[in-house]
């Protein structure tokens, strides 16, 4: 075999398997992630419980910055349904501890640099993070998802699927 079949062998095992799509009824991935203040998270804790989970590229950059708004926004409402909300970025602790300051939130922001989170809930693209919200059901299964570019509307998609 040569080089360049190798090379194709791989890169089609690598689109393969991270190309597979979560979707309605899947078990959503576990994760245990620190957020910005270096506490621990993880979605069993959440049982019984909606967690809305949204990933973006990075901290401080214009449209993540909008996102980020976006869901505090609706803050309010989702956890009156009782949804808790999650926002997931390879960024490190620190970089979410200053983000999360200086946007003012009020959800939680979790740090996975390793991507391993990333990977699994399929939110990496060919360049890098891509902007996708799970929202997860009671049960742990996915419930909805949203993918479209318009990412700060998915908040609003979420509750619409609430009620």
């Amino acid at each position: 075999m040569r080089w360049y079949q190798v090379s194709l062998f791989l890169c089609n095992v690598f689109v393969t398997v991270h190309c597979v799509a979560l979707g309605f009824g899947d078990d959503a991935p576990e994760f245990t992630l620190f957020d910005q203040d270096g506490y621990t998270h993880t979605l069993k804790e959440h049982r019984g419980q909606f967690v809305l989970l949204f990933f973006y590229p990075r901290d401080f950059v214009f449209h993540s910055a909008q996102l980020t708004k976006a869901f505090e926004a609706r803050y309010s409402d989702l956890k009156g349904k009782n949804v808790v909300i999650y926002g997931v970025s390879n960024d490190f602790m620190k970089t979410h501890f200053n983000f999360h300051k200086k946007m003012n939130l009020t959800y939680d922001l979790l740090s996975n640099p390793e991507e391993d989170v990333i990977l699994k809930y399929k939110a990496r693209g060919l360049i890098g993070g891509k902007f996708i919200s799970y929202l997860i059901g009671p049960d742990g299964r996915i419930f909805k998802k949203y993918e479209d570019n318009l990412s700060v509307k998915h908040p609003a998609l979420a509750m619409r699927d609430l009620n």
